[in-house]
């Protein structure tokens, strides 16, 4: 059965589960954290792009979430990174990137 607790699954800890697209993330954050009378917090972990499409803002800071922020801010004002493909720098962020959402 499925963990639908908000919390990452068994051998994962905080960054390395998305609850949002529910899928491996390296920059995966809490973004709700609620109380409950008994048992443990319920936490709802999301990743950068599901914060970003979601408007959602991080409870604590993200681990990891640099590669994804350096990629979007070169993107975003990289002419050749607009255009199918990317330039050199972009791909590399964007490598560095998936990297990092493999191995967290």
């Amino acid at each position: 059965m499925p963990d639908t607790t908000g919390t990452p699954p068994p051998n994962t800890g905080p960054g390395a589960w998305c609850d949002l697209h529910q899928g491996p993330s390296g920059t995966a954050a809490p973004v709700q954290i609620t109380a409950r009378t008994s048992g443990p917090d319920h936490t709802l972990y999301a990743c950068a792009p599901c914060r970003d499409v979601r408007g959602l803002t991080p409870a604590e800071p993200a681990p990891d979430e640099v590669a994804y922020r350096e990629f979007l801010d070169h993107s975003a004002t990289c002419t050749s990174c607009g255009r199918p493909g990317r330039c050199a720098t972009g791909q590399a962020l964007w490598n560095t990137y998936r990297e990092r959402l493999v191995t967290a």
